[in-house]
């Protein structure tokens, strides 16, 4: 993500955490700020835990409860993979991509696809509906 975008996320992050009467505390603030700068989607609890352990922010019970409230204020989205584990990203407006699991490694690929977009927006018109978020996870193996 841009430094921009990051700026964006972070901003967007403090709207929703004071309208919601929420306080930004040292654990809440370090969550935030790790997924804002994090290069990578998709991070689990313990791999932000372990990020975190430098300072007094990387307790896994405080980053559970920082995520289920991020994703409550739909700041984060949680993408359950076949592992069992949960893991987050943020949700940044505007920017959608999709993600591909692969059952053999268990590595994740983030991918975008404008067609696949648009067709969306396609079928959401088709349905007079309003889309205001979607996630297109595909699962297999790599390979033909």
């Amino acid at each position: 993500m841009t430094e921009s975008g990051s700026d964006t996320w972070l901003a967007l992050a403090g709207q929703r955490l004071s309208s919601a009467g929420l306080k930004a505390g040292a654990a809440r603030t370090a969550v935030i700020e790790l997924l804002a700068n994090e290069g990578r989607c998709l991070l689990s609890p313990q791999e932000i835990a372990t990020k975190l352990q430098g300072g007094s922010s990387g307790s896994i019970a405080s980053v559970y409860r920082t995520l289920d409230c991020l994703h409550e204020l739909g700041l984060v989205r949680r993408l359950d993979g076949q592992d069992g584990v949960a893991r987050y990203e943020i949700n940044h407006p505007g920017h959608v991509h999709h993600h591909f699991f692969n059952e053999a490694t268990g590595a994740v690929t983030p991918f975008e696809d404008q067609e696949l977009d648009q067709l969306i927006r396609e079928i959401a018109q088709r349905l007079e509906v309003r889309v205001t978020s979607y996630d297109v996870i595909l699962r297999g193996v790599n390979g033909k």
